[in-house]
């Protein structure tokens, strides 16, 4: 089963690289750049509160400041410090601890209080980032109790140099991003367009449409060599196309003409096939299945003299066209022997010497079983290397009819290599000849059909009249073996005393 595969574009693969690329570039912005602007920001408003701060303590111990209860004191020095060099102050306040209407003292307060006493640091400074702001802590003398002045001072200047660092980032995220648009746009046009129009060709080329002309582009880079070589081959194709075409259409008219000489051939050979009233004194039976239009098998049933049958199946090596034209041989061969020698084993080896000089020549061979059934039942038989035939007898096993001689072309010239055999056939006795291709053809599970399963078909069905019992025994092999798996021709023929 084929997979089908979701087709993602190139185009939107190289900007996912490229935003891949602008993300690490922000990052790397952040981590060498922004970072440590981020820090030196903040190094400076912090140096620039810790200066306000020292100032602001300076002016406090100078005018001898104190805190008397009231705002004024505060707003006056709020007011003189702005003037002065502190534009960016925003307010001032008092913080005491046991005072009810000052607030109550914060931890950043009692911290400023604590280095005042252990290391006579006159402040400290609490620096919010966030707001661009800071919070100075500067510890006061008082009377009654521990004060400190607490001031809350806008760093305008912290807050232009992040809007600086901020908008230089803006600026490299926008070139960036400029950058990587002019870039892609130039792959486009340079490189996706161009092997977009190949891909189209080559769809074009896959439904056989060798249509179109190369276009070359001013350019002379990789992408025009691969156009070049693409057409060119398209050409080539177009070429080799029209052969092939014209070579197919001369082959299908020579398999016209070879089907119908094949066809013919089928009729001359099944033409010549016995009727059915052949065989005086017996009955009998036969299925003829070619694996092909005409067989390397052939049959044929005789009238002898004294009301004598003759019974003759042979099997010519390989099959086909020619096969075929060996049984057309040994066909008229057999023709003339049957009616001039009343041995069988003389009828096969007059064959045998008509023969045998086309055979060798070829490497090509026939196995045959000729019988003579006399009205008494006697049946005298040559078997050359065919294949076993059967006899059944009602209420007895199987008997198996061994060959008697070597194969038609195999044996010498001369007639001393074949022999006769003879049994008695009984009213109710059958005989089953048949090629190879019935017990060499493999059933479903791969196992050759078998002379056994032969048998005990034909013993299953022997009390059936010979019609029924040869067309039962034919269908129980068709249903065991695939017909993918017939790849020789076939003959069965079933034969019983009239």
């Amino acid at each position: 089963m084929t997979t089908v595969r979701r087709r993602v574009s190139i185009v939107t693969k190289i900007f996912s690289v490229f935003l891949a690329i602008t993300a690490v570039d922000l990052s790397l912005i952040y981590v060498f750049i922004g970072s440590g602007q981020i820090e030196l920001i903040s190094r400076n408003g912090l140096l620039m509160a810790e200066n306000a701060a020292l100032r602001i303590a300076h002016e406090t111990r100078a005018a001898n400041f104190s805190w008397s209860g009231k705002a004024s004191g505060v707003e006056a020095l709020t007011q003189k410090l702005q003037a002065e060099a502190l534009p960016g102050l925003k307010s001032c306040a008092v913080l005491r601890g046991d005072d009810k209407i000052a607030a109550p003292l914060v931890p950043q307060a009692v911290k400023a209080l604590r280095l005042y006493e252990s290391e006579r640091r006159l402040f400290i400074a609490d620096l919010d980032r966030q707001n661009f702001t800071a919070n100075l802590f500067i510890p006061i003398a008082q009377s009654a109790a521990d004060a400190v002045l607490t001031c809350n001072l806008e760093l305008a200047s912290l807050r232009e140099s992040f809007l600086r660092l901020m908008r230089l980032s803006l600026y490299i995220l926008g070139l960036t991003l400029v950058a990587q648009a002019g870039l892609a746009l130039f792959i486009y046009r340079v490189v996706l367009r161009r092997l977009r129009l190949l891909e189209a060709a080559s769809e074009k080329l896959a439904a056989g449409d060798f249509s179109g002309e190369y276009k070359a582009a001013h350019r002379a880079d990789e992408i025009d060599q691969l156009a070049e070589t693409f057409y060119q081959m398209k050409s080539s194709l177009a070429e080799k196309t029209q052969v092939l075409e014209e070579t197919l259409l001369s082959l299908e008219k020579a398999n016209f003409d070879l089907e119908g000489d094949l066809i013919l051939g089928e009729e001359v050979q099944r033409s010549i096939l016995p009727g059915e009233r052949a065989g005086k004194n017996i009955e009998w039976c036969v299925t003829y299945s070619p694996v092909g239009r005409v067989s390397g098998d052939f049959y044929d049933v005789f009238d002898l003299a004294d009301g004598a049958t003759g019974v003759l199946q042979f099997d010519a090596s390989g099959h086909g066209v020619p096969a075929a034209l060996l049984t057309m041989m040994a066909k008229i061969s057999f023709a003339e022997a049957v009616q001039k020698y009343s041995s069988p084993a003389e009828a096969v080896s007059h064959v045998n010497d008509e023969l045998s000089s086309h055979l060798q020549k070829t490497g090509n061979f026939l196995t045959v079983f000729y019988g003579i059934v006399h009205a008494n039942g006697r049946l005298v038989y040559c078997n050359a290397a065919h294949t076993q035939a059967l006899r059944l007898k009602p209420a007895a096993g199987p008997q198996w009819l061994d060959p008697t001689s070597l194969s038609v072309g195999f044996a010498p010239v001369g007639g001393s290599a074949f022999h006769n055999a003879e049994v008695m056939l009984n009213p109710g006795d059958r005989l089953f000849i048949y090629t190879d291709g019935v017990t060499e053809t493999r059933d479903h599970d791969g196992v050759a059909f078998g002379t056994e399963r032969l048998a005990a078909m034909a013993a299953e069905h022997l009390p059936a009249p010979l019609p029924v019992m040869h067309k039962k025994i034919y269908e129980g092999w068709q249903a065991a073996v695939p017909r993918s798996a017939i790849e020789d021709d076939v003959t069965l023929m079933t034969v019983a005393l009239a």
